[in-house]
């Protein structure tokens, strides 16, 4: 039997997924996440990939003794590159890399590119930028190839805990506009507004207090986590992220940070008016992701697209956004071969794509 590993790094998750195989198909799939702000602590990441390699390698070796799984190779993606502990999103790209090769060294390491192929270590160091962002491909390409697509159309929506990646697929290709996160923010491909880490000032500058307009304070004091909490959408194992104060993930501790996002405090408004301002928020966030997706749909090649696949933690917005604009959805993992819900996709659809690659260089 062979390993393949998938690995999505990000800036505030680092997402895995082994698949085992037998004669080139999977027959097993482990799954793996951790929250770690790469930003605040860069070389922590180097421990959570030791974690990696002991959870999925060592183990296993240990238990099988002399009859080890070969290590077929490990296929990289990430968006942790932006982070501001790093000078440059090329510095960011060959840390990463560099660490990943210190942890795995013996195990070839193969790149997802924002031009849709695979590279290695070396000709990423030559041109960084091309690792740079590029995990939305690893899933839209994974998709597009998927002999159970045929020739569908659709909408890849994914809405994670910082961001929602929106991206066209056309009779199996995929038919994004930008490749560079910045030319996907001016396409609407990427809405950088997300279920758990979004600043609640960033959904709108006001909101309505008995009738009346009022400003929402530009100070770090709640996020979108607070808001879904709130409402009972999440529960507290799901707000998975830090709180803006360092307090509780209850529903009580949400409301008194999102009554100070209007300088108030929740003795002065009372629960009921904090969870209409909660709402609010909401509908907000659900117009923000709905602007995106009729940006992209408003083009002349992608009128006739009424159908969402959609992933992510906030799958349950993006399904509400589904209805009210008369869309169907579909699972991601109704679509990929072998995968199973619940599974974190990049990670998986990384690993996917590389066995196809490496059956064909074999």
């Amino acid at each position: 039997m062979q390993s393949i590993l998938g690995l999505d790094i990000g800036g505030a998750n680092t997402k895995a997924c082994l698949l085992n195989l037998n004669k080139g198909k999977v027959v097993e799939s482990k799954d793996y996440s951790k929250y770690h702000e790469v930003w605040k602590n860069s070389q922590g990441l180097s421990e959570i990939l030791e974690e990696l390699k002991n959870l999925f390698f060592m183990d296993k070796e240990k238990a099988n003794e002399g009859n080890l799984t070969s290590k077929k190779g490990i296929a990289l993606t990430m968006t942790a590159e932006l982070c501001d502990t790093f000078l440059s999103k090329t510095e960011g790209v060959l840390s990463i890399i560099e660490m990943t090769e210190q942890i795995f060294g013996d195990i070839p390491l193969y790149i997802w590119t924002t031009q849709g192929s695979f590279a290695s270590p070396a000709q990423i160091r030559k041109a960084p930028l091309q690792a740079a962002a590029a995990n939305w491909l690893a899933s839209a390409a994974a998709l597009s190839r998927s002999p159970k697509l045929g020739s569908g159309s659709f909408l890849l929506i994914d809405m994670g805990s910082t961001t929602t990646d929106i991206i066209p697929i056309i009779r199996g290709k995929v038919m994004a506009r930008g490749r560079t996160d910045t030319e996907r923010l001016a396409t609407g491909e990427l809405v950088y507004s997300g279920l758990l880490r979004t600043a609640v000032n960033c959904l709108t500058d006001h909101i309505y207090i008995d009738g009346i307009q009022t400003r929402v304070v530009n100070e770090y004091f709640a996020i979108s986590a607070d808001v879904y909490r709130l409402l009972e959408l999440i529960s507290e194992a799901d707000y998975d992220v830090p709180t803006p104060d360092g307090g509780g993930k209850d529903p009580e501790s949400c409301a008194r940070r999102l009554a100070r996002a209007v300088a108030s405090d929740l003795e002065e408004l009372g629960m009921e008016k904090v969870q209409r301002i909660a709402r609010y928020f909401q509908e907000k966030q659900i117009n923000i992701i709905t602007e995106g997706i009729l940006q992209n749909i408003s083009r002349k090649d992608l009128s006739s697209l009424y159908t969402f696949v959609t992933t992510g933690q906030g799958t349950f917005i993006l399904q509400e956004v589904a209805r009210r604009l008369s869309c169907s959805t579909i699972s991601w993992w109704e679509i990929v071969p072998g995968a199973k819900s619940q599974q974190v996709m990049t990670a998986y659809c990384a690993a996917w794509l590389l066995v196809g690659d490496l059956a064909i260089r074999d």
